[in-house]
C-alpha cells in the first residue's frame, strides 16, 4: 500500500521558488475529470485514479494554462497525445502533472516517482511542478452548508537536497486569466446590445437562456403527452390507434442512443414496453431538471444587483 512521504518546506536561505500561475480552466479540467469519472461518465471504473498533464509555458514564471487527462506516463501512447496537444497549441509545454484526491492532503512516495521521471522526460531543464488537488466534503454548521472560499490545491516542485529528490511545497502561486478574458467575460455579461430598431435589448445570454427554457417546456410538455399516450393505450383506456403507434415508433427511433436502446428492446411484449416507458420518463426527468437550472442562471444574470449569498444558494 502506498504510503504518504513527508514534504520539506523550502528555507528563504534557499533556492528561490518560482512565481506560479495557474489559469482557471485548468482547476475546471481537473475538477471536470473528477465528476465524469465518479459518476460513471466515463469508460474507466468509478474508483480508478484521476490523473493528468498540466500544459502551460514556463519562463520567468511558470504558467498553467491547461490540464488534460492524459496518462502521466513516458509511453508511446502518452506521447502520441501530448504531440496532439501541442499541434494545437505550439506554444505549450508539459510543465507538470497533477492527481485528484477525495482525502489525501499530502504528497506520496508514489508522486515523487513519477513527477521524477516525468520531468526528465519532458523537462529536463525546466521547472516542472505536480499539483495535488483535493476534493472537499459539504461541509455544515449549525445545519447550514459552509462555503469554503480557499482553492484545495497544493502544488509541488522536484529539488535535489544532499543528493536525495525531494518534493518541496510551493506557496507563492495565484489564480490568473489574461486582461483581453478578463474583459471580454465582463463586457459579454454587462452589455445591452441594440436590437434590430435600434433600442436597447436585453443581456444576449439572458435572451439566449429564455430560448432554450422555452423549447425544454414544450419538449418536455410533448414527452409527457407520449407517455400518457402510451400509458392508456397499454392499460386498455383508450382504443389502440395503430397509425399513431407506429408514428411514435419512427419518433422514438430518431432520439439517438435512446432511439437505440427502443430499437433493441424490440416492439411487443409488456416487459418491453414498459422498458421504452421508463426510458421516456427518464428523458422527460432529464429536461426537467434541465429546465430548472435554466430558469435559476437567467434569475442571477436578469438580476444584475442580486446579493453574494444569493448567487451562492443557486
Amino acid at each position: 500500500m502506498d504510503m504518504k512521504m513527508e514534504v520539506d518546506q523550502p528555507k528563504p536561505a534557499e533556492q528561490k521558488e518560482p512565481r506560479v500561475l495557474i489559469h482557471p480552466l485548468a482547476v475546471v479540467h481537473m475538477s471536470d475529470q473528477y465528476t465524469r469519472i465518479s459518476c460513471g461518465g466515463s469508460p474507466l471504473d468509478t474508483d480508478a485514479q484521476v490523473v493528468g498533464l498540466l500544459f502551460g509555458e514556463s519562463n520567468e514564471v511558470l504558467q498553467i494554462q491547461d490540464a488534460d487527462d492524459i496518462p502521466p506516463e513516458t509511453s508511446e501512447q502518452t506521447q502520441i497525445q501530448v504531440d496532439l496537444h501541442l499541434a494545437v497549441f505550439p506554444q505549450h509545454s508539459v510543465v507538470g502533472w497533477y492527481r485528484v484526491t477525495k482525502s489525501e492532503q499530502e504528497a506520496r512516495k508514489s508522486d515523487l516517482q513519477t513527477t521524477k521521471l516525468l520531468k526528465e522526460h519532458f523537462a529536463p531543464s525546466s521547472p516542472f511542478c505536480f499539483c495535488l488537488l483535493q476534493i472537499q466534503q459539504d461541509k455544515k454548521q449549525d445545519g447550514r452548508e459552509t462555503v469554503v472560499e480557499e482553492l484545495p490545491i497544493s502544488l509541488y516542485e522536484l529539488h535535489d537536497v544532499d543528493n536525495q529528490s525531494i518534493l518541496l511545497g510551493l506557496s507563492d502561486w495565484k489564480l490568473e486569466t489574461s486582461e483581453p478574458e478578463r474583459i471580454a467575460v465582463e463586457r459579454v455579461m454587462k452589455q445591452d446590445p441594440l436590437d434590430l430598431e435600434g433600442n436597447m435589448a436585453h443581456n444576449q445570454y439572458v435572451a439566449t437562456s429564455k430560448s432554450i427554457q422555452v423549447s425544454l417546456s414544450s419538449m418536455k410538455e410533448r414527452i409527457e403527452l407520449l407517455i400518457t399516450f402510451l400509458k392508456s393505450t397499454q392499460e386498455g383506456r383508450i382504443p389502440p390507434s395503430h397509425r399513431l403507434l407506429r408514428r411514435v415508433q419512427v419518433l422514438l427511433y430518431s432520439l439517438g442512443p435512446l432511439g437505440d436502446t427502443v430499437k433493441k428492446v424490440g416492439s411487443t411484449g409488456g416487459a418491453q414496453d414498459a422498458e421504452v416507458l421508463s426510458h421516456l420518463a427518464a428523458a422527460a426527468k432529464t429536461l426537467s431538471a434541465a429546465q430548472s437550472y435554466t430558469d435559476k442562471f437567467r434569475l442571477v444574470h436578469e438580476n444584475g444587483a442580486m446579493s453574494k449569498e444569493m448567487r451562492r444558494a443557486f
